[in-house]
């Protein structure tokens, strides 16, 4: 690498991080084994410089999925809960694991951000006896992704709410859209910037409660993109956050996602 090409690497990393740093929700995009395009609504920390999805072990079949493809997509869209330095950009590029089994990466470089960042962690790791009592969600499995590129990407609005996401050429290419008719089994899109290719695709819904983020909802169809319209073949249940979950419905799940963590944490080998 020449040092023009090194310090062009380093600047547009240093933005990245700080665009990160000022960033709300995220959306991770990436093709699975399969052949088929896969989203998710993450909450994107910065570690080295590279942005870091610190996924708990809760999904960890998740995180897997999403270190093991060629390229992901991360995209950061959402304009509330945002900070100074926040611009709405797509960053493309190679993704990696660092298992992060003792939780000790995450405690020394990620939890201040994910604390200040995500609010619901609070309730696990805001102080040193929350983290013992709450030991379990420490560890993490952290994918870092190696930038290639960054290109602007359109704000989230009311009109155009959501992410298309279209495989092409075994990778994601993402645009934000809004729904403009839905005739079953059909949705007419309007999608902002140049049209994706036809391909196999995904229109990815989310919304969450600003800015406690007590509420989070992620929503997805299915189907086919043929370069004007949306054909559905598995449409979403529900959209949008829906009704505020009980105290003992906010109990269950709790209890539900420790055991979902304990049971996928890898054990100490026993050498004797």
């Amino acid at each position: 690498m020449t040092l023009r090409s090194r310090q062009i690497s380093e600047v547009v990393a240093v933005d990245v991080a700080q665009e990160i740093h000022g960033s709300s929700l995220g959306v991770v995009a990436w093709v699975d084994a399969g052949g088929r395009p896969r989203v998710r609504g993450v909450v994107a920390l910065v570690h080295d410089d590279r942005p870091a999805l610190a996924f708990t072990y809760a999904d960890e079949a998740v995180a897997r999925e999403v270190a093991q493809a060629p390229q992901v997509s991360l995209a950061l869209h959402e304009t509330r809960s945002t900070g100074t330095t926040f611009r709405p950009m797509l960053m493309t590029g190679r993704p990696r694991l660092v298992e992060d089994a003792s939780g000790d990466l995450y405690l020394t470089e990620l939890v201040t951000q994910e604390l200040r960042r995500y609010p619901p962690s609070r309730v696990f790791a805001d102080s040193p006896l929350l983290m013992r009592e709450h030991w379990w969600y420490l560890p993490r499995l952290v994918v870092e992704v190696d930038v290639d590129a960054v290109e602007p990407l359109a704000p989230r609005t009311a009109s155009h709410d959501h992410l298309l996401v279209v495989v092409h050429d075994a990778s994601p290419v993402v645009r934000a859209a809004g729904v403009r008719a839905h005739t079953q089994p059909r949705l007419g899109l309007d999608v902002l910037g140049t049209a994706p290719p036809p391909g196999a695709a995904v229109l990815f819904g989310q919304d969450a409660s600003f800015p406690d983020l007590e509420q989070w909802s992620q929503w997805r169809y299915r189907g086919h993109w043929d370069g004007d319209a949306f054909a559905v073949e598995e449409a979403p249940e529900r959209t949008g956050l829906g009704r505020a979950p009980g105290l003992l419905q906010r109990w269950r799940r709790q209890r539900a996602f420790e055991r979902r963590c304990v049971a996928a944490i890898p054990r100490p080998r026993d050498n004797t």
